[in-house]
């Protein structure tokens, strides 16, 4: 009966405060993030800046919050234990004889439901929201591109964009090259275009084509022919054009779910990053209890960080990006070829958490 009271006094605890750093942290980056954006949206006289917001906000938010989730839930259980030391509630449990372990098994058990959640939201959820959210900070700050090259398998076509605007979805400088389906490098027609416009359905409306046709063997059938206006259809979106684009290339592995990426592993043995990415990706379950692993010993083991709340943030701080900045090094290796990928992958939370255990044994009790 003791330890059911106990068990919920601290599940309440860690709770509460896990979920006031979320919304306070959440409330925080929001905040200097739209001031930010406000400012642009001002100087380009952005409409339906509301909306756009809005959805922007909708699908970021999310995606930030469970980011952040491994270093919330060390300093919600930093400053529940830093809250029972300071009321002399950690010693009266000790002098009853009930370990520190024990004590703390709430957190770890909640941390472990928290985890599965996380991970469970971020592959089912996470790809489609930062490709959204990408797309939309892109119309939002008034973005444009140039010199893209995109594959449209569908229709055995590569499209070259001179330059795209995201708010507009406008194109300049377009051109298609269209294959015949039994030759991959037999060029069946070309596209040039000044200008044109993505449209949704997949069609691609193109102003003054010139249009130029060829047989099998590369030879043209005839003079181009200019039109005022063509409409291609396509198997491109915008998403498309956002994965293209070469700020977005390291983030290609962010837009794809572990199927997609076990898929480019297979499709592509030679390249280490998508294995590198797959088993990270993987290993990120582990990230909040391996954080409690390796914090709660530093802030149950140090008398001052023990009686202050604002070091126990500063400790909870350190240790997430001390775990970021390790796994951010062995992807590094994993991806130059310096390391064998799933060890990159894996690496870093196995340090971790042999770190942890030991520390954790080695904690007062």
């Amino acid at each position: 009966m003791v330890f059911k009271r106990v068990d919920r006094y601290i599940t309440v605890a860690f709770l509460l405060r896990f979920l006031g750093a979320l919304l306070i942290i959440g409330a925080l980056y929001a905040t200097f993030d739209l001031l930010k954006r406000l400012e642009d949206i001002r100087q380009e006289g952005l409409k339906n800046a509301a909306s756009l917001l809005l959805a922007y906000y909708g699908r970021l938010m999310p995606m930030f919050l469970l980011d952040v989730v491994p270093g919330i839930v060390l300093m919600a259980a930093g400053m529940v234990v830093v809250h029972m030391a300071k009321a002399r509630e950690l010693l009266a449990l000790k002098a009853s004889g009930t370990s520190l372990y024990r004590v703390m098994a709430p957190i770890f058990l909640w941390t472990f439901l928290i985890s599965i959640g996380m991970f469970g939201a971020k592959e089912r959820y996470g790809p489609r929201l930062l490709r959204q959210g990408e797309m939309l900070g892109h119309v939002l700050d008034s973005d444009v591109e140039n010199q893209l090259l995109l594959n449209d398998p569908q229709h055995y076509r590569k499209v070259f964009i001179g330059r795209y605007d995201f708010t507009r979805r406008t194109l300049r400088k377009v051109t298609l090259l269209d294959f015949y389906p039994d030759n991959p490098l037999g060029l069946k027609r070309s596209i040039q275009a000044d200008s044109g416009q993505l449209l949704a359905g997949g069609i691609l409306s193109l102003r003054t084509a010139e249009v130029q046709q060829f047989d099998p063997s590369g030879t043209p059938n005839a003079r181009p022919t200019v039109l005022p206006r063509l409409d291609v259809e396509v198997g491109l979106s915008p998403m498309d054009i956002l994965s293209a684009s070469e700020d977005n290339a390291q983030k290609g592995s962010l837009f794809q779910t572990l199927p997609e990426l076990r898929t480019q592993m297979r499709l592509n043995p030679e390249i280490p990053f998508f294995a590198v990415s797959f088993h990270t990706r993987l290993a990120a379950f582990f990230s909040p209890l391996i954080l409690l692993l390796v914090g709660l010993p530093c802030l149950v083991g140090f008398e001052r960080s023990v009686n202050s709340r604002f070091l126990s943030v500063i400790v909870s701080m350190g240790l997430a990006a001390g775990l970021y900045v390790l796994t951010f090094v062995f992807n590094s290796m994993g991806t130059t070829g310096a390391l064998n990928p799933v060890l990159a992958g894996w690496l870093p939370a196995i340090i971790s958490a042999v770190a942890g255990l030991w520390l954790f044994q080695s904690m007062m009790t």
